[in-house]
């Protein structure tokens, strides 16, 4: 086996950045990492292939969730560091400064012994009585008949369109806002990816809206259209409380965008006919309108789950500048 060459400062800078942006994000897009390392002046192409060939790094091909490759999705090349080549970029350990050998051991200090006490009983003949009266056991004590338990009081109902601020504590038995099911992280990261493509991200009540429906057997594509329509219905809410913040234009032309995506996906039989059917019909009724309609929009958000706090949030160019928000209509 050939030796490796040493390295050289291209290929340690290059080592460096990579071992700094995945210990923040995770594996690395080869093409954010290109630009990142030409925006500091770095050599890329040559560098990152001696560090392939040295074993520092490897490139894996991560394949994008299947509600995305329904859509066109490619196969992206992520470049991490092994574990040599962060053993390489991990700083050294520092060691302990030992003490010099010669310095002079610190004098003992002089003590007197005290002479050692004489032994003498530990009690007394005249104690011993009291002894064996303290040794004798207690009376049984009559046991005490428990109070009967006070019921506790019981809890008012939540809102079921309350927002997060008002669902602390423990939620009524009758609206379970946090099902017990628990989805594959991997689902979870897919349906966030997938919202990510359309520009609406998902927030922790989006995974709780995924768990109940999922639990109630529905496909990941079918908690998809939920997590879309439940997205769309809450900027609604937001919008009437802020007084007319979004543009309304935008906000129809996006949400034909966005059921065209999600065609797509029922085309291709990733989102059920009925579920698509339904929720499709009520995204066009809610912003195809020249208003949005905000009193289905609340119908909507009745719901437990899915009304309790915005599942996924609606990109932010949708939102007016404060100099075109007008006077507040009613």
């Amino acid at each position: 086996m050939q030796p490796q060459k040493p390295m050289q400062k291209a290929e340690l800078d290059l080592l460096a950045v990579i071992v700094r942006l995945h210990a923040t994000r995770g594996p690395i897009n080869r093409d954010v990492l290109s630009v990142e390392a030409r925006g500091q002046g770095l050599e890329f192409g040559r560098a990152l292939s001696v560090l392939r060939v040295q074993g520092l790094v490897e490139e894996v091909v991560k394949k994008p969730f299947f509600l995305s490759r329904l859509l066109g999705a490619k196969p992206i090349a992520q470049i991490r560091p092994t574990a040599a080549g962060l053993a390489l970029m991990a700083p050294a350990p520092v060691e302990p400064v030992a003490a010099p050998a010669d310095l002079p051991a610190p004098p003992v200090p002089d003590t007197e012994i005290a002479p050692e006490a004489s032994a003498e009983p530990l009690t007394s003949p005249d104690s011993v009585p009291a002894v064996e009266a303290a040794m004798d056991p207690a009376p049984a004590e009559v046991p005490v008949e428990p109070a009967a338990p006070r019921p506790a009081p019981r809890r008012k109902p939540l809102p079921v369109n309350a927002y997060t601020d008002d669902l602390g504590g423990i939620p009524a038995e009758d609206v379970p806002l946090v099902p017990a099911f628990r989805v594959d992280p991997d689902i979870i990261d897919g349906l966030r990816e997938m919202l990510d493509v359309i520009g609406m991200p998902m927030t922790f009540a989006g995974e709780a809206l995924v768990a109940d429906r999922m639990a109630k057997g529905a496909t990941a594509g079918d908690a998809l259209m939920q997590l879309v329509l439940f997205g769309f219905a809450h900027a609604i809410r937001l919008e009437s409380l802020t007084h007319g913040t979004l543009d309304l234009a935008g906000l129809a032309q996006y949400g034909a965008e966005v059921l065209a995506e999600m065609e797509k996906l029922h085309l291709a039989d990733a989102i059920s006919a009925d579920r698509f059917a339904e929720d499709s019909a009520l995204l066009r009724a809610l912003v195809t309108g020249a208003e949005p309609d905000r009193a289905l929009a609340e119908s909507i958000l009745a719901d437990p789950v899915g009304g309790a706090a915005p599942p996924t949030l609606l990109p932010e160019d949708l939102r007016l500048p404060p100099e075109d928000i007008g006077e507040p209509t009613y």
